[in-house]
């Protein structure tokens, strides 16, 4: 059967997703990207599957033995080196270090969004321009790049523009040498930002990163720092705005938060593996050289791990799957909450009143990669 599924809603896992994870946990399915797969569905089968040594990360549509330069497709040792070292970089201290600055960037963004008058719409007006804000501060990235830098980003990943193959291709290689060039401008004149901690980073041993490597750190932080978080933010206030019986109070919006992470239907990729030897997972065989897909969203609509997961539940104990889990967990999930929480509290703390200015079944929604998804435009008032 082809995946993915058919969705009878944007934030509902599909019926078939549904079916299989209660009946076929472990079952067989024909990716678009053209390969067949075994789809992991189940909360415990995935976990186990993620830290599991006898699976090579595996990207649908690159062959298993390609894209082993970039943080999140690295496999064995150098990738356990590099997250290492890197780890000494992004630290929680470093992450709290950027807390009033980021503040500031949500501040300002939404008192300009607030004084265009209603309605405003999120996505572009706000989701969009704080994580790139948040990414240029990240990176050090001096403003007479920022404008290039966006181009590039927008260029290749073509999820809010019309795709090109050609064009992406070109984006990623003039991004690509922007940051070699950014990395190497840090080296010689070291600052404050995450590009100097990295090549400053050094682990137990006293190994260091080389510029290369520091650059293709850069390269995956940008990756995963801009489109999911914007969409996570996006759908965030969709969800507040659509509906008011949701707790707005500061002291349990964090909770709130990683409630929507969980139901997240933007940010929650599913994970490719590719097995290295022969093994079984939930009791099914799986052969060497065979391709598995782990479906976070629907590991995060479990219910023999989230009790009624449709129901966003502050209270409920978390342990979602949405930065991955095992080695390759995400590295700036520290980050993203950080990013997440504020850009929410800086919007309600000005809008107390956020409501949708349109229905919400007239909320147009975009496939992206695989499964990921997320609002076309996310008109607000108050």
């Amino acid at each position: 059967m082809d995946y993915p599924f058919a969705a009878t809603g944007p934030l509902r896992c599909p019926p078939e997703l549904v079916r299989r994870q209660a009946e076929e946990p472990v079952s067989r399915v024909h990716l678009a990207t053209g390969e067949d797969a075994w789809l992991v569905t189940r909360y415990d089968d995935i976990r186990a599957l993620l830290a599991d040594p006898r699976f090579r990360v595996w990207l649908p549509g690159v062959p298993a033995t390609g894209a082993d330069d970039l943080l999140f497709t690295m496999n064995g040792p150098g990738h356990t080196r590099l997250r290492r070292i890197a780890g000494k970089a992004l630290t929680p201290r470093r992450v709290e270090l950027l807390r009033p600055r980021v503040e500031t960037i949500a501040e300002d963004l939404v008192a300009k969004l607030i004084a265009q008058g209603q309605p405003a719409e999120i996505l572009e007006g706000y989701a969009i321009p704080f994580s790139l804000a948040v990414l240029n501060e990240l990176l050090g990235v001096p403003p007479s790049a920022r404008d290039d830098l966006r181009a590039w980003a927008d260029g290749m990943l073509a999820v809010f523009t019309a795709p090109s193959y050609e064009e992406m291709t070109e984006a990623a290689r003039k991004l690509g040498d922007y940051l070699a060039k950014l990395v190497e401008a840090k080296r010689r004149a070291p600052g404050e930002d995450l590009l100097t901690g990295l090549l400053q980073a050094r682990g137990d041993d006293g190994d260091t990163l080389s510029a290369d490597e520091v650059t293709q750190l850069a390269f995956a932080i940008l990756l995963g720092g801009y489109v999911p978080p914007a969409n996570a933010l996006a759908q965030m206030v969709l969800r507040l705005a659509a509906e008011p019986d949701l707790p707005r109070d500061p002291a349990t919006l964090p909770a709130l938060i990683e409630e929507f992470l969980r139901q997240d239907a933007g940010s929650a990729a599913d994970q490719g593996r590719v097995a290295i030897e022969d093994t079984e997972i939930g009791g099914v065989p799986i052969r060497a050289g065979d391709f598995v897909l782990a479906s976070l969203r629907a590991g995060n609509h479990d219910p023999r791990r989230f009790p009624d997961p449709v129901l966003a539940d502050p209270l409920r104990t978390q342990g979602h799957l949405t930065f991955g889990h095992g080695p390759h967990h995400c590295l700036s999930a520290a980050l993203a909450r950080l990013h997440l929480r504020t850009g929410v509290t800086a919007l309600l703390a000005a809008a107390p009143g956020l409501r949708l200015a349109v229905p919400s079944e007239e909320v147009a929604w975009r496939r992206m990669f695989l499964t990921l998804q997320g609002p076309v435009a996310v008109p607000i008032a108050w």
